[in-house]
């Protein structure tokens, strides 16, 4: 068979393979998936005026790019927690000021408490941290736009993890629950020195961030579709973290200031001359294979004409 008559077979197949991917470093439920697949509805509406054949080889690659770095980051994390426990002393000790803060602990979230609420907000806040961003950049990839790729990748990840670490390393605010010596919300069974490491990182509040930023860029899309079902989810991800009394509200308000900060420090980046000109170089990928595939084609049929 030619080989242009696979080429977007095989790239159909290698991305569905990186979705599966993406799905099973954290062993997403079958609700996350549906909920994924909802937020596609409606992408033509945001959708790049370029072909598929086009795009596809430098969307694919960026996926794929973006999916070994999540697939490595949850270690790299965990080694930087196992750091800050053994090395670092933290300069600012919130623990008792935020607690004497009245209505900081967000007690007003969890005035009624039904149990169906609380499974519900137990799997947002499990999923919630990577399922947010992921569908936010799976989405990019559907509207065949490199840029919008780039965009949600750097406020929503990218940029956050190197930005945010200063303010772990430098404050120490443990969970609510922790600090208020009530059982753990979420069920964790966790070991004294489990829950001390997992406690650690509170302000600002990186779930809080992660799903913020991707409301702020949900929000430009076209799509209404997309804006209810992305945005209800991002929504619940931030109140799940105050009803679970895993983070204060001060920590909530500072993850949307910070997340904002992302998002514009992300435009910038984007909307760059530099990056401008890569993403359209990158973009013309697909057109510079496919004249490959078309110059092979020619050569190979001046070769049997010759023999002929």
């Amino acid at each position: 068979m030619p080989l242009q008559k696979l080429y977007m077979p095989l790239l159909i197949a290698a991305t569905i393979a990186v979705i599966i991917a993406v799905i099973q470093v954290e062993e997403w439920g079958i609700w996350a998936v549906i909920v994924l697949a909802a937020s596609l509805l409606g992408t033509r509406k945001d959708a790049k005026a370029i072909s598929w054949v086009q795009f596809m080889p430098a969307g694919l690659l960026t996926l794929f790019v973006f999916y070994v770095i999540y697939k490595y980051a949850n270690p790299m994390w965990h080694r930087v927690v196992a750091m800050q426990t053994e090395n670092i002393r933290h300069i600012f000790k919130w623990n008792e000021a935020f607690n004497a803060i009245p209505l900081n602990d967000a007690w007003i979230f969890r005035m009624w408490q039904p149990e169906w609420l609380t499974k519900y907000m137990q799997a947002v806040y499990n999923a919630g941290f990577t399922l947010s961003y992921w569908i936010c950049v799976i989405r990019a990839f559907f509207t065949k736009d490199v840029k919008k790729l780039g965009l949600y990748a750097l406020a929503g990840y990218l940029l956050q993890v190197p930005l945010i670490l200063p303010f772990y390393n430098t404050i120490l605010l443990q969970e609510v629950w922790y600090v208020q010596g009530t059982p753990d919300m979420l069920e964790r069974v966790l070991t004294p020195q489990e829950q001390y490491m997992t406690v650690l990182n509170c302000f600002p509040s990186m779930h809080t961030s992660i799903a913020f930023a991707a409301l702020l860029l949900v929000m430009r899309e076209k799509s209404r579709w997309y804006k209810w079902v992305v945005g209800a989810f991002c929504v619940s991800i931030i109140i799940s973290t105050m009803y679970l009394k895993i983070h204060w509200i001060i920590d909530v308000i500072a993850g949307m200031l910070f997340a904002w900060g992302c998002v514009k420090l992300a435009d910038l980046i984007v909307n760059a001359r530099f990056f401008e000109t890569f993403t359209r170089k990158f973009e013309g990928l697909g057109s510079k294979l496919l004249a490959a595939f078309d110059t092979r084609r020619d050569r190979k049929n001046r070769d049997i004409g010759a023999e002929e």
